[in-house]
């Protein structure tokens, strides 16, 4: 993209996203933010504002590292987790419990049985001879693993909000887009460029450059940028799917 002669601000220095942060926080109808990286604790903002009613997207990396722990609490709070009963498989869960259940008692009456008859007979033959309490309980113990193995709940996964986290190519292609620039868009009319991520040391500590643009046109197309790049169909990213599986827990049972 390129546009000429737009009106803007200009800041260098420490605190580039004091303003930034205030105005986003501010927001009424719609923030969009690319960063490559990102902080939980700015995230949770992004959360308010969509609780809020404020529509939010997100377009950042996986900087290299998937196991990335940072990443890693950023994103999971943007994904909504929904799980559906198998209800087959939860009856048959339940049998096998009922039968697991039967067979244990079973086999400790039927011990405690023998061992009173052969209290009683003087014959203690009967108590340690009979290998029926034994399977029984072996048998208990059979459908005990079953229950334990048996999955009746399937999960799937979707966006709290409109986020993508584009893959960081692969370093020994150097011809391969890796995002780096940083966007904020704030109600379609105020914009941000700059050097700054949405990371608190980003926004508040470290030198940075930001430039601010309210001029219509130029904000238009940077929001038009945006949406382009949201949309590039040649850019690779991790599914909402994927990482649901990989950031929450999935109990079968």
């Amino acid at each position: 993209m390129w546009f000429n002669q737009a009106k803007c601000d200009i800041y260098m220095g420490t605190g580039a996203g004091t303003k930034l942060l205030k105005e986003i926080g501010n927001a009424q109808k719609s923030v969009k933010i690319s960063s490559p990286y990102l902080s939980p604790k700015l995230v949770d903002e992004l959360i308010y504002l969509h609780k809020r009613g404020v529509c939010v997207s997100l377009i950042t990396s996986d900087h290299l590292d998937r196991t990335n722990r940072r990443l890693e609490e950023s994103i999971k709070p943007l994904i909504v987790q929904y799980r559906k009963v198998d209800i087959k498989a939860k009856r048959a869960r339940n049998n096998w419990k009922r039968i697991e259940s039967t067979l244990k008692m079973g086999s400790i009456i039927l011990f405690i049985g023998l061992i009173v008859a052969s209290y009683i007979s003087k014959n203690w033959f009967y108590a340690f001879s009979s290998p029926i309490p034994i399977l029984m309980y072996l048998m208990a113990t059979f459908f005990k693993h079953k229950i334990r193995g048996k999955r009746i709940y399937k999960y799937t996964y979707d966006s709290l909000f409109p986020f993508k986290v584009y893959v960081t190519p692969d370093s020994n292609r150097i011809n391969d887009m890796f995002i780096h620039g940083k966007i904020y868009i704030i109600d379609g009319h105020t914009a941000y460029l700059g050097s700054l991520n949405f990371t608190e040391s980003g926004t508040k500590y470290n030198y940075e450059t930001r430039v601010r643009v309210t001029d219509s046109e130029a904000v238009k197309k940077i929001d038009e940028e945006f949406d382009e790049l949201y949309e590039d169909p040649e850019m690779a990213y991790f599914g909402i799917q994927e990482w649901g599986k990989q950031l929450h827990k999935e109990p079968i049972n």
